[in-house]
């Protein structure tokens, strides 16, 4: 009889535990990579809930909130989810560093600067937009072949696809330069130009690639 108990409480989980730790012991058979990201125009981005667990995880509640605070109290609203500011790519192959990176408060500024700049001049002509790489640690820099003095090292600069999976790379270079000619160098704008739909903007330095 003891050992039918013993059995029968493996089986259904131990009724006494069954509540507060039910998660621990929840099959994971249909786990898959979209839990934690949406895939955008071809790059996989965290969802708010993945940044979540790793705030959780790296007791970075409080310097998340005073930097979300922060931003708003300027004038940034959150048309771009504004968790993915501090995500250096999305590279998960990546070793030896982490998917977000919490950059120093003496940079904050840069990027205040750089989500107002999107936020008057570039979203209302080429629409919403979603990060897929801002603030980077040198280690990851180095990693993903960013230049040795990237804007991205000084939170001032985000990698962007637009949202619209219609719009071509050639209206959107067209859309992008003519940001660039109107309001460019009144706002230290940098813009460079990837692959695809990919394209990076910056408010510290006037200049183009």
């Amino acid at each position: 009889m003891k050992y039918f108990l013993a059995i029968a409480c493996l089986i259904t989980t131990c009724s006494l535990y069954a509540v507060p730790y039910s998660s621990l012991y929840k099959s994971h058979r249909d786990f898959t990579i979209d839990d934690l990201v949406v895939e955008v125009n071809g790059y996989r981005v965290p969802t708010r809930a993945t940044f979540r667990g790793w705030v959780l995880m790296n007791h970075k509640e409080a310097i998340v909130e005073e930097a979300f605070n922060y931003f708003v109290d300027r004038g940034v609203r959150e048309i771009m989810p504004l968790h993915l500011v501090v995500l250096q790519g999305t590279d998960w192959d990546i070793s030896n560093t982490t998917v977000f990176n919490m950059p120093p408060k003496k940079n904050w500024d840069n990027m205040v600067r750089t989500l107002l700049f999107i936020q008057k001049y570039v979203i209302p002509e080429i629409g919403l937009l979603i990060p897929v790489s801002g603030d980077r640690s040198k280690e990851y820099n180095i990693h993903a072949g960013g230049a040795p003095r990237s804007s991205h090292l000084d939170f001032c600069a985000l990698d962007l696809v637009p949202v619209d999976e219609k719009m071509t790379r050639s209206e959107l270079h067209r859309k992008l330069h003519k940001i660039y000619r109107a309001v460019g160098k009144k706002n230290d704008m940098g813009l460079g130009l990837y692959s695809g739909v990919r394209f990076h903007i910056d408010t510290c330095g006037y200049r183009s690639w």
